[in-house]
């Protein structure tokens, strides 16, 4: 069967939670993109190799601009970490990752940091 077929009725959300595919989906382990052990990760966002994640869409149907949004956003976050310094705030609170609902779950206690610009 082919991608461009099945993909659409295909529910994001529990491939995302599916433990044959991700290890312990329900943490948050952001290093799990980086590398596998010792070795590199080859992760695939496009899905001509395997689907783990669509965030662009997959097949024929891919977003024509994810190129330009991944070029965007490694810009944005670059300069976001060259011209800022980042530092937690005096207070010594522990960072908590627990999740609340609201319309999309969000942390029930937002993160909090220090920004100044770099001189």
């Amino acid at each position: 069967m082919a991608t461009s077929i099945w993909y659409p009725l295909l529910n994001i959300k529990t491939l995302g939670w599916d433990p044959k595919v991700w290890e312990d989906p329900m943490a948050f382990k952001p290093d799990r993109f980086l590398k596998n052990g010792d070795e590199p990760v080859d992760f695939d966002i496009t899905g001509s190799k395997e689907i783990k994640m669509m965030p662009f869409g997959a097949g024929r149907r891919i977003c024509p601009g994810y190129n330009l949004a991944m070029l965007h956003l490694e810009y944005f976050i670059a300069n976001l970490v060259w011209n800022f310094e980042w530092k937690k705030p005096a207070n010594d609170v522990e960072i908590d990752l627990s999740e609340k609902q609201e319309f999309t779950m969000v942390m029930k206690y937002p993160l909090q940091v220090h920004i100044s610009p770099r001189i």
